[in-house]
């Protein structure tokens, strides 16, 4: 029988859907996307970055699709559920399934229910065992119930070493194992690298040649410490030729602004919120990229800067740390929430702009390999294509 893959996903994600295009077009396969909300489709208030949110590239073209909900309440994982998942496994006659976690309710359905019938169950997402927020209680039940739920789990595909160290250490052989990366949309990414350039970027902001731009990206929110990024702006020594730009919005622009507008004046660049299909023009004016969160479980802004050439400053709390960060040779990396310690690292590179420029050549060869092909391609082999 020809292969027949179910997907369960929550909405339409901008750096999923590549994977399902890749999928639908591979040869011998068959694919189905089942989603349970529109939102990032017809536009809705994002709670972070406090504006109207609805990407600007098409997020349902060029693969299979159906609604089984377009308003679930995804606040509340385990009320997203499917309302008969036999009769949806049977009738569609899939002799797979891919699910993105273990947190949703929809997800225990499915991967319970195939396993019942016969069907491989696959599972691709942002599996970790680093705590955020979460006692040793809790742990420690998440742990029994982990070992349970991934018996009925014939294939993993880990996104970077986190989730492979998190799928060892609940014994989850290597046969079962596939390295199916965390990728952004590259042939997007591409396509703005070829549109935007440095020099015409920086004259839109005016922003001149021989400056020095930082640049971050994600919402001004507490979790993603951009606070912590001012005032290591701040601390520093000699700004007078750097220029920082902000890409993003949320709660905290008002205190990030009144923390750097005195220093750098009209070398404070905040240009709010930034689509998709523009966020090249801001990634091509910049030297560096920073990403200073208290906690992300991978980090995929800094897969789009490195496919811009940029070298990356994280926190030591980035997923994507150990898998993308070669300490001095694609960026670095500093203890979160460690003003001091993340102003060293920015100082370094200020000081030596022939290894930023090394150091943007070796990111931008590192992140080839993790591309949406690279992506689709260990779900085609956990399928055993």
């Amino acid at each position: 029988m020809r292969p027949n893959l179910a997907v369960f996903a929550t909405h339409p994600i901008q750096y999923q859907v590549p994977m399902w295009r890749i999928l639908s077009k591979t040869d011998g396969l068959d694919c189905t996307v089942f989603y349970f909300s529109d939102h990032s489709v017809t536009g809705a208030t994002d709670n972070g970055f406090g504006v109207e949110v609805a990407w600007d590239i098409p997020l349902l073209d060029g693969y299979n699709h159906t609604f089984l909900q377009r308003n679930a309440d995804l606040e509340h994982p385990r009320s997203v559920t499917i309302d008969d998942p036999q009769e949806l496994l049977t009738r569609g006659r899939y002799t797979a399934v891919l699910i993105p976690g273990y947190m949703f309710g929809f997800e225990r359905q499915a991967a319970t229910t195939a396993r019942r019938m016969g069907l491989k169950t696959i599972m691709r997402g942002e599996l970790t065992d680093r705590p955020y927020r979460r006692g040793a209680f809790k742990s420690f039940l998440r742990n029994i119930y982990l070992r349970r739920f991934y018996r009925s789990i014939d294939c993993f595909c880990y996104i970077g070493e986190d989730a492979r160290q998190h799928l060892i250490g609940k014994n989850i052989g290597s046969d079962r194992m596939f390295f199916s990366p965390y990728s952004i949309d590259t042939a997007l990414f591409n396509k703005q690298k070829a549109l935007f350039n440095k020099k015409d970027s920086r004259s839109g902001m005016g922003i001149p040649d021989d400056a020095v731009v930082i640049l971050y990206s994600g919402k001004l929110i507490p979790r993603k410490a951009p606070l912590v990024l001012a005032n290591a702006v701040a601390a520093l020594k000699h700004t007078e030729k750097t220029h920082l730009v902000l890409m993003g919005d949320g709660e905290l622009r008002d205190a990030v602004r009144s923390a750097l507008q005195p220093i750098l004046g009209d070398r404070l660049h905040m240009p709010g919120f930034v689509n998709q299909s523009k966020m090249g023009f801001y990634y091509a004016a910049a030297d560096l990229f920073v990403l200073p969160s208290e906690y992300e479980t991978w980090g995929l802004v800094v897969n789009e800067a490195m496919q811009f050439g940029l070298p990356a400053i994280v926190s030591d709390r980035i997923g994507c740390r150990k898998d993308l960060i070669i300490e001095g040779k694609t960026g670095f990396s500093f203890e979160a929430d460690n003003v001091g310690s993340l102003a060293k690292r920015i100082e370094t590179c200020l000081n030596n702009p022939e290894l930023v420029a090394v150091m943007g050549g070796n990111a931008a060869r590192h992140i080839e390999k993790y591309s949406t092909e690279a992506s689709a391609g260990g779900i085609v082999q956990a399928l055993d294509l």
